[in-house]
């Protein structure tokens, strides 16, 4: 492959593919799979950590994209519901891709993911001020974000094993609950 192929959609896509094939992400292992030599990806990012950020921006937009649409119309805590569900569910079919994203720490040097986490904030709070008052928004997010990445440590790390209720009516009545109790606050 010669660079005039190669651009930063193709590496970040490759690098994709790597990491949900559970490959270790780096410049060799990217240009190998796409049949260069890795100093022909310093055109395109300065570094495996600017990559990095590109691929989680990538992934947090893709994220934001399919919400937006399944959210459509919803509102209140049949959206919140909705939100939490189906960002749930996205994170467990790509386990290894979420992994990924939740290994790297927030840091407001690479605009394409502040800009997709943003987006993906504004999402949240955009359904939870339907439903919320404003002096208990940050403390519902957080317990919405917490219930989410937690569950999906838990079912990704295999510590759910009691079948009594499957994961998914579990993760739904969690939320559920505390939506519930958060309202009443």
């Amino acid at each position: 492959m010669t660079r005039q192929i190669l651009s930063q959609a193709k590496i970040v896509q490759t690098s994709i593919e790597l990491i949900e094939a559970g490959e270790q992400l780096s410049f060799s292992t990217i240009a190998r799979a796409l049949g260069t030599k890795s100093q022909a990806l310093y055109s395109y990012f300065d570094n495996q950590t600017a990559l990095s950020y590109a691929v989680v921006g990538w992934t947090i937009t893709q994220v934001n994209d399919r919400l937006r649409t399944q959210l459509f119309g919803l509102s209140g805590q049949q959206g919140i519901v909705a939100f939490a569900t189906e960002f749930r569910k996205l994170a467990l079919v790509h386990l290894k891709l979420t992994r990924f994203v939740l290994a790297k720490p927030r840091t407001k040097d690479y605009p394409i993911a502040t800009k997709a986490f943003t987006q993906l904030r504004q999402l949240l709070n955009q359904m939870i001020a339907s439903q919320y008052p404003e002096q208990q928004r940050l403390l519902v997010s957080r317990c919405i974000r917490a219930l989410i990445v937690g569950d999906i440590v838990n079912v990704g790390t295999g510590w759910f094993t009691d079948d009594t209720i499957s994961t998914a009516d579990s993760f739904h009545e969690l939320l559920v609950m505390n939506l519930k109790m958060l309202a009443t606050k």
